[in-house]
C-alpha cells in the first residue's frame, strides 16, 4: 500500500515538472564558469544596505482590526519590464504595532498567491504580522504575456545568479522596513523557491526564526539532474552529456558548484542561528530531493520535519500550516520577550 501512495506522490511531482517544463527559460549566452566567493558576492550585493520601502493601505482586505498595506521600493535586476526595476509586497499588520513580523516567500511559478495569504491569516491569528514579497518575474512582476516565473531561470549562469541576489535584496529590503517600523523582531517563512531565497537571507541577515519548506536547498543538483526533462534536452544536459557549459555532466556539475557557491545553501554558513532555524522535507520529493534538504538541516544545525509527502502535496499536508504558524509564533514571541527583558 505504501509503495502505491508513493508511486501516486511522485506522480504528482512529475506532472507538475512537466508543466514547468513549459516556462521558458531566458535565453543567453553560458559565459565561461568562474569559481564564485560567496563573501565576495555577497558584499557586492545591497542586502546590507537595502533599499527604502513605502507602505500604502491597501484595497479589499479586511482582517478584524489589522491593517492590509502594499509596499513598494526600487529593484535591481535583468529585464527590461517594469516588474524587473520595483519590489511589490502585500502586508497585514496585527493590532499590536510592535507585534513580531515573518516575511512569506512563495514557490516558483505559482499562478496566485492564495497559499501565502492564507498563511499570513494563521500567522496573524497567532499574533504577528506577516507580509508576503512577490518574487522577480511572478504575479505583478511578471514580464507582460508570459507566464508566471517565464525568464526566472537562464543558461547564462551570471544572469540567474543575480536574480536570485535581487530576489534576496528585495527580501531584505521588507525586513528592514519591518524592523524599522514595527520593531526588530522578525522571522521569515519560504516554500521551494522562496525557501531557497528564504535560506539565502538566513545566511546574510540574522533572524529570529527562519522556516523553509522543501528548499531548493542544491540548486545546481536541481538544475543538472532534476530539472524538467523537456529543459534538460533543450540545455542538452541528457544522456551524461553537459549542455552548454561542459562536455559531460560531471564537469558540468563541478563547474556550476564552483560558479553557484553563493547561492547553494549548503555551502553557506548561516548568521541566523540553527535552533531557531525549521526545515521541511517531503519523503518522495521528485522536484528538490529529500536527501539535499535533509543534509542542509544536519549541515546548518536546524530542525527537521519529514512528511511522507511529495514536493507539491506536502503542501496540503494535514496540520501542516497550523504546525508552521506555531512554530514562528513561539520562535518570534520568545525572542520577543527577551529583548525586552534586556
Amino acid at each position: 500500500m505504501l509503495g502505491i501512495r508513493s508511486r501516486l506522490l511522485r506522480a504528482a511531482d512529475a506532472a507538475v515538472l512537466w508543466r514547468l517544463g513549459l516556462i521558458a527559460i531566458a535565453p543567453g549566452e553560458p559565459p565561461q564558469l568562474v569559481a564564485a566567493d560567496p563573501e565576495e558576492f555577497w558584499a557586492a550585493s545591497r542586502v546590507g544596505e537595502p533599499e527604502t520601502v513605502v507602505a500604502q493601505p491597501a484595497r479589499g482586505h479586511d482582517s478584524a482590526g489589522a491593517r492590509w498595506l502594499d509596499l513598494r521600493a526600487p529593484s535591481r535586476g535583468p529585464g527590461e519590464h517594469a516588474g524587473a526595476r520595483e519590489l511589490h509586497a502585500r502586508a497585514v499588520i496585527h493590532p499590536d504595532a510592535q507585534a513580531p513580523f515573518v516575511l512569506v516567500l512563495h514557490g516558483y511559478a505559482v499562478p496566485h498567491p492564495w497559499y501565502e495569504e492564507r498563511l499570513m491569516r494563521f500567522l496573524l491569528r497567532r499574533g504577528l504580522s506577516a507580509a508576503r514579497l512577490e518574487l522577480p518575474f511572478h504575479l505583478r512582476r511578471r514580464v507582460p504575456r508570459s507566464g508566471p516565473g517565464s525568464g526566472f531561470f537562464s543558461s547564462d549562469i551570471e544572469r540567474t545568479a543575480a536574480v536570485l541576489r535581487q530576489a534576496v535584496e528585495d527580501a531584505a529590503a521588507v525586513v528592514a522596513w519591518a524592523r524599522r517600523e514595527l520593531g526588530p523582531t522578525a522571522g521569515v517563512l519560504g516554500v521551494s523557491l522562496g525557501g531557497l531565497v528564504a535560506g539565502l537571507l538566513a545566511a546574510r541577515v540574522r533572524l529570529q526564526s527562519a522556516v523553509l519548506v522543501t528548499p531548493a536547498s542544491d540548486l545546481v543538483e536541481v538544475i543538472v539532474e532534476r530539472a524538467p526533462r523537456r529543459i534538460r534536452r533543450r540545455l542538452d544536459l541528457v544522456d551524461g552529456r553537459g549542455g552548454p557549459w561542459a562536455a559531460d555532466t560531471l564537469t558540468a556539475h563541478r563547474l556550476l558548484d564552483a560558479a553557484l557557491a553563493p547561492l547553494v545553501l549548503r555551502r553557506l554558513i548561516p548568521r541566523t542561528p540553527g535552533n531557531r532555524m525549521t526545515i521541511v522535507a517531503a519523503e518522495y520529493d521528485v522536484i528538490v530531493g529529500a536527501e539535499p534538504v535533509r543534509a542542509l538541516a544536519a549541515a546548518w544545525g536546524a530542525e527537521c520535519w519529514v512528511y511522507p509527502r511529495g514536493h507539491i502535496t506536502v503542501l496540503s499536508a494535514r496540520g501542516l500550516v497550523p504546525r508552521l504558524a506555531e512554530r514562528l509564533a513561539r520562535d518570534l514571541h520568545e525572542a520577543r520577550a527577551m529583548a525586552a527583558a534586556g
